[in-house]
């Protein structure tokens, strides 16, 4: 783990946005998450033979949760530099 994950896992933690729980709570996706999710699928499944198997069906599945923490990821990046993203 680089020093620099560590350090925005600390500001994301800081920032109260590190919650598992998020998918029940009802928490709608950061465009960005839905949008780099949506590429991924299709870019596995196109010219990966599908090796991830994403799934963003519902909570639960390995895309939603991707999702979940690249959520975390756009708003952590959005609170430290004032940019919207």
């Amino acid at each position: 783990m680089s020093a620099r994950s560590k350090c925005d896992y600390r500001k994301a933690s800081q920032y109260g946005l590190i919650r598992p729980d998020r998918g029940v709570e009802g928490e709608p996706h950061h465009p960005m998450s839905e949008r780099l999710m949506g590429f991924l699928e299709t870019h596995d499944f196109l010219d990966y033979d599908d090796s991830f198997g994403w799934k963003t069906g519902g909570d639960g599945d390995n895309g939603e949760t991707l999702m979940y923490q690249l959520d975390v990821f756009f708003e952590m990046l959005e609170r430290t530099t004032g940019r919207r993203f």
